[in-house]
């Protein structure tokens, strides 16, 4: 009898406001995860694990955290666990509560893994060595397991020259660790505000985009699209097949302001 698959969901790039009226380039990011949770809900219900992968705020406060966890507590009725983005404050997002911050996830026979890419008061991304410590220790225990690592920055170029500005700048060794094992079968990651899929020696590279405002694809400068906040649904299967997709909010307008050249 095949065995039920572990369903995962993904959102990631929240940008959220001190308060719940608060603007970014005169879209609402609450406004938008609203409608993406509400989206959630309706297409995939019933899932094992919600993954949050960075800039959930827009400037970190306590208030941000505490709003955001209690609304997914309302909204989701299984658990979840986010990590940090360079908008973040991590310290802040721990004193929330021990739960939502645990960094491995063991689901059947996968493993997810949290990794923190943050470098304070930067915007790129670079791994620690005690994070590729962990790593590679998680890995080495969990051999027979299929693997999922996540993070928030992208650890391979995506074709926009400004964006790729804030990839991880230590990639090399996280590849390095990950090339050592075979059981790694997806790396996730949020930031670039884009739906992204690739492949790299058979391991699914993939992003997601953002609850907030859209970056549009293969960019030099920056350059926002017009198209709708979304989220990725997983359901992984017991042999290390998977299948993914990303699903989007109807059409609607945010009010977004399309000519700003960044924030």
């Amino acid at each position: 009898m095949k065995s039920h698959p572990v369903r995962i969901t993904q959102i990631t790039d929240c940008h959220l406001g001190e308060s719940s009226g608060d603007r970014l380039l005169s879209m609402n990011p609450d406004e938008g995860l609203h409608d993406v949770l509400a989206l959630m809900n309706q297409q995939h219900p019933n899932n094992d694990l919600l993954l949050l992968t960075g800039d959930l705020a827009n400037e970190p406060s306590p208030t941000v955290y505490k709003r955001l966890h209690n609304l997914i507590e309302r909204q989701v009725t299984y658990p979840f666990a986010w990590l940090a983005g360079n908008h973040d404050d991590p310290e802040m997002m721990k004193a929330v509560g021990d739960k939502v911050n645990i960094a491995v996830h063991a689901l059947g026979s996968w493993i997810i893994i949290l990794l923190d890419s943050r470098v304070p008061n930067e915007t790129y991304g670079e791994i620690s060595e005690n994070q590729l410590k962990f790593l590679q220790r998680t890995l080495e225990q969990h051999t027979d397991k299929h693997i999922m690592v996540s993070l928030h920055h992208q650890p391979v170029p995506i074709n926009s020259a400004w964006m790729d500005r804030y990839i991880v700048r230590n990639a090399d060794d996280f590849w390095h660790i990950i090339n050592a094992y075979s059981q790694i079968n997806i790396v996730l990651w949020g930031h670039i505000h884009q739906e992204f899929s690739d492949t790299y020696n058979d391991i699914a590279l993939l992003a997601t985009p953002s609850t907030c405002v859209q970056f549009k694809p293969n960019q030099h400068d920056f350059c926002l699209e017009n198209t709708m906040p979304g989220y990725r649904w997983f359901e992984l299967n017991s042999d290390g097949s998977f299948e993914t997709g990303v699903e989007r909010v109807a059409q609607k307008s945010y009010g977004i302001d399309f000519s700003s050249a960044g924030y």
